[in-house]
């Protein structure tokens, strides 16, 4: 396996999707190709490919990633909704009172849209976790649709969706020559927030190159310390147009980064009970 401690991608690998967010698997992708290339051809056992004729895997088991507790700010709520998720008629053209039974079960679907406006992505699931506003309403109700953390996948709107259940199994008085309605109502809360907080990223990144054509042969694997590597890149970078991540002598790098969170989900179930006339039925 071959160490590399002091090599550098050339190429300043920014997101697509925004300025603000340096996009990691670029960097270290392109990092594994210099160390290819520098490496003398005789521990290689065979000519030197073209960079479309390799594919570079990175292997993020040994990188860890943690995120420190985010701070919210409000920017809005829509209030509080109602929704009637079921209704049933009784009709009663006696004269005498009847007791009916209202049963009824239906999902609702919460919904957590999160978006990264500034820090860094990678290949995959970019590893940042968000625990809910400490602020929202009722705070049971919402960790019974999210769980106690959310998880920010990239920079583009991603949206997780839970399903949650709602039942009622109550006995009503259906009153005299009147039709009496009763509805299951959800009543639902929206809130937006803007997060920021600091994500530290520690371990070892390693890079996997293999021969694009036919069988995918093997050609060398390459691992560095992340810190070490970014270091090497930030050092290099002369202008800050990269990122702005911080860099310690314990090889941790912390990395601030920002974004929104949208959630949505049910707070309450009340049972309406109302009554018409026959005539109007």
């Amino acid at each position: 396996m071959q160490q590399n401690e002091a090599y550098v991608a050339d190429i300043p690998s920014v997101s697509g999707m925004s300025p603000n967010i340096t996009d990691i698997g670029t960097m270290f992708k392109e990092w594994a190709w210099t160390t290819y290339l520098k490496t003398p051809r005789h521990k290689l056992l065979s000519r030197k490919l073209k960079i479309e004729e390799v594919d570079i895997q990175l292997k993020w088991d040994k990188v860890r990633i943690t995120s420190l507790r985010p701070e919210y700010t409000e920017m809005g709520t829509n209030g509080n909704q109602v929704h009637v998720l079921y209704d049933s008629k009784y009709k009663n053209s006696t004269d005498d009172e009847q007791e009916q039974t209202f049963r009824a079960e239906k999902e609702t679907v919460s919904t957590a849209t999160t978006k990264l406006t500034k820090g860094f992505s990678r290949d995959i699931n970019v590893g940042i976790e968000l625990t809910l506003p400490p602020d929202l309403p009722q705070t049971s109700k919402a960790e019974a649709s999210f769980g106690h953390r959310l998880y920010v996948d990239n920079e583009e709107e991603n949206t997780i969706e839970n399903k949650v259940k709602w039942s009622v199994d109550t006995k009503i008085t259906s009153r005299r020559n009147l039709v009496t309605v009763a509805e299951l109502a959800i009543e639902e809360t929206s809130s937006k927030y803007v997060f920021s907080m600091d994500v530290k990223l520690k371990g070892t990144i390693l890079a996997v190159i293999q021969d694009a054509r036919g069988q995918r042969r093997h050609l060398m694997t390459v691992q560095g310390d992340v810190a070490t590597v970014l270091r090497d890149i930030k050092d290099k970078d002369r202008f800050g147009k990269l990122f702005n991540a911080q860099i310690n002598n314990s090889r941790t790098v912390t990395w601030p980064v920002s974004g929104s969170l949208h959630l949505k989900y049910g707070v309450s179930q009340t049972v309406k009970i109302s009554s018409l006339e026959l005539s109007d039925s």
